[in-house]
């Protein structure tokens, strides 16, 4: 049976996507070396799981659905740019949220604990939460991109509502992840709507 590339994510509003989307083609046009995250992939990854085998998938609902019962919705919204790492040469380029981040940050760290036992031990680093815009293709970023960032480092804006949780496929091809919704899992109810989970 085929492991499944997992992992746990709040979806995006296609009007934050499109604001994203939009900050994105000015930072495209420095030309600079960045492979660009698809407007429709957006998302924010509150848990990465990997390789899964896919008996694992119910018991994993099943934490998801723990940690949803116990959250209510909250507020998110979009904050500035950055990159990862802050020093030397970064890999990543992504856009910070605001909002209620004590519940996102809660709520991420249910997650955590309810996964421990099934064996997905947690992060060795505090969750950092973002939202993943491009990937340079080599480590470091041109002076110009660097400056661009810098002039709509606070453009963005955008409030959301997060109500679910999702469990998600990633399946890598040449043209990119392709992503599956598995569950869905509201907060502060007991309901759960799923796809085929095998």
């Amino acid at each position: 049976m085929k492991a499944l590339r997992l992992f746990i994510a709040v979806r995006l509003p296609d009007s934050i996507k499109q604001r994203l989307a939009a900050v994105q083609a000015v930072l495209r046009q420095t030309g600079a070396a960045v492979k660009w995250v698809e407007q429709h992939q957006f998302h924010l990854t509150l848990k990465f799981l990997g390789e899964t085998p896919p008996p694992q998938v119910p018991a994993i609902v099943e934490a998801i659905r723990t940690c949803g019962a116990a959250a209510a919705p909250f507020e998110l919204s979009l904050g500035s740019l950055g990159v990862f790492p802050d020093r030397g040469k970064p890999r990543v380029i992504w856009a910070g949220l605001g909002g209620n981040r004590q519940a996102l940050t809660a709520l991420q760290a249910c997650l955590e604990q309810q996964l421990m036992p099934l064996g997905f031990p947690p992060e060795n680093r505090p969750y950092t939460p973002h939202l993943t815009l491009g990937r340079f293709r080599q480590p470091g970023a041109d002076a110009e991109l660097l400056g661009q960032m810098a002039r709509h480092k606070h453009s963005l804006q955008g409030e959301w509502q997060v109500a679910d949780l999702h469990l998600m496929q990633s399946v890598l091809t040449p043209r990119g992840p392709v992503y599956t919704i598995l569950a869905a899992v509201p907060l502060h109810s007991p309901g759960l709507s799923s796809s085929n989970p095998a």
